[in-house]
């Protein structure tokens, strides 16, 4: 099967199909031959029972004749004994090294058989007169032909008696003595030939159903397994290709299909990882574009943001109040676009610098708590931490934590009390960390969207932020060979969980 499998689907069906086109073709001949060959056991069956009624027949006759004297009887006898006399010439034929088929044809034809069944006939005892049942039934045939030479002779010397012209009827009566034990032995040789000839039938019959069975049951799993391992292949390939295309479409582009053959499925595997390839190359472009135009652009954006503050720190209260409206949105938009930027150029800065390092998550997470001491002092968040592992990894971990513990804190419900529960488990080669909260939880629908960079699910007059921060913490957790997901219920609270793997030497290396 490992040969086939390169080749295209199309060719693979159509090998299935001629498969099973030979296999049944076969069945087919089998179950011909099979017909065939039973036929022609009748016949010879049928053909026995024509040289027992012409023998017994012939007797009679040449009984009557030894009674009666009619010449009539006489030729009655010889043409009965044309029947097994026939059926001797095909015999001693088909012994022959090279026999004749015309003369094997004839000597049915004059031993009445059907000139339909002549021909099987011929084909069965050629084909298996080493098979016991045959070889036996030709040894009681044979042994039945050397009692007819004696009868023909027998039946000579009564016809030469009677055409004499001095019959004696001693002699009439020794002769006929002769004929009785003649015409029994014969008699027992054809029951023994009927019934040998009705053993080899039913081994025959026994036989060909035997190799039908087989034959069948070989077309059926023949075509079973091929069809089967066709259809898993192609299944295989399908659902790993349908496997890797959701862990690229969720953002992981670091996922490739594996490739199992050469055939359409294996082209598509190939070439969606070869789109994946280009993808991943075209991302790396557009970071690189979008650190160097984010870095290009702070410098425009510092000096409209300071001009801005100049001219509203200088003229304010001096300008009618429309002016200071605009100002104060000029200088929020910049603000806004400050922290983008800024969120940009961090977002393309990961993995750049990446120095694999001893990280205690209970010290970084304390530090990221005192960093954020003022917005979470605001919020009114509480945190609750349990033991946190050490482990090997990136700087960027940091930034990772921060980005949770600000969603968490600022997703909140309202009148609520903000909370966050930071823990962590080890899980075979890897290490699980859980940020769970009471907030306002997200719906199920968007749980693979929120992963996308500039995805929000909110405006920014409820929320303010960029739709940068989980884009941004999938990436760093991709780096450290793990993945990202989340658990939440609307009103309830939101739960992100996330792997770190803990063979990062081992994948440097």
């Amino acid at each position: 099967m490992s040969r086939i499998k390169d080749i295209s689907v199309t060719k693979k069906l159509y090998f299935i199909v001629g498969t099973m086109a030979v296999l049944i073709a076969f069945e087919l001949l089998t179950l011909w031959f099979s017909i065939h060959t039973l036929s022609s056991v009748r016949a010879l069956v049928g053909a026995e029972g024509l040289w027992s009624k012409a023998q017994k027949d012939g007797v009679y006759q040449l009984s009557e004749y030894q009674r009666t004297h009619n010449e009539t009887e006489y030729t009655a006898f010889l043409n009965f004994m044309a029947v097994p006399m026939g059926d001797h010439k095909t015999r001693l034929e088909l012994l022959k090294e090279n026999p004749d088929m015309e003369i094997a044809r004839q000597g049915f034809l004059e031993g009445r058989i059907h000139p339909d069944d002549i021909e099987g006939m011929i084909k069965l005892l050629r084909r298996f007169h080493d098979i016991y049942y045959i070889k036996k039934a030709i040894g009681y045939w044979s042994e039945g032909d050397s009692l007819i030479g004696q009868l023909l002779p027998l039946g000579e010397k009564i016809h030469d008696e009677i055409n004499s012209g001095n019959i004696s009827n001693e002699r009439l009566n020794i002769l006929l003595e002769e004929l009785t034990p003649l015409n029994n032995r014969l008699t027992k040789l054809e029951d023994n030939f009927s019934y040998t000839l009705g053993e080899g039938s039913r081994w025959l019959e026994n036989l060909i159903l035997k190799l039908l069975f087989v034959v069948a049951l070989t077309v059926e799993i023949t075509g079973l397994v091929l069809g089967i391992s066709v259809s898993r292949g192609i299944t295989k390939g399908l659902k790993e290709i349908n496997r890797a295309a959701k862990k690229i479409a969720n953002g992981d582009l670091s996922e490739r299909a594996a490739v199992y053959s050469d055939d359409e499925i294996g082209q598509v595997a190939q070439a969606m990882n070869k789109m994946t390839g280009q993808l991943v190359q075209s991302n790396k472009e557009l970071e690189n574009f979008a650190f160097i135009a984010s870095h290009d652009l702070q410098e425009p954006l510092r000096i409209i943001s300071n001009y801005s503050g100049l001219i509203q720190k200088k003229y304010k209260g001096a300008l009618d109040p429309e002016a200071d409206k605009y100002l104060e949105l000029l200088m929020a938009a910049t603000g806004r676009m400050r922290v983008l930027i800024n969120d940009i150029l961090d977002y393309s800065r990961i993995g750049h610098l990446r120095v694999l390092q001893t990280i205690d998550c209970n010290k970084l997470i304390q530090e990221v708590i005192s960093d954020m001491d003022i917005s979470l002092k605001e919020n009114n968040t509480k945190i609750s931490i349990q033991m946190l592992p050490v482990l090997h990894g990136y700087s960027d971990l940091k930034s990772l934590f921060q980005n949770l513990i600000s969603n968490a804190s600022k997703f909140k419900k309202p009148g609520v009390q903000p909370l966050i529960k930071i823990s962590a488990e080890e899980k075979d080669d890897q290490w699980v960390f859980a940020v769970s909260d009471n907030g306002i939880g997200i719906e199920k629908v968007y749980f693979n969207q929120i992963f996308t960079i500039f995805q929000k699910l909110h405006s920014i007059k409820e929320f303010a932020g960029t739709g940068i921060g989980l884009a941004h913490c999938k990436k760093i957790v991709e780096m450290h060979g793990g993945e990202i997901w989340v658990e939440s219920e609307p009103g309830i609270g939101t739960s992100f969980y996330f792997s770190i793997s803990k063979k990062l030497r081992e994948m440097e290396k």
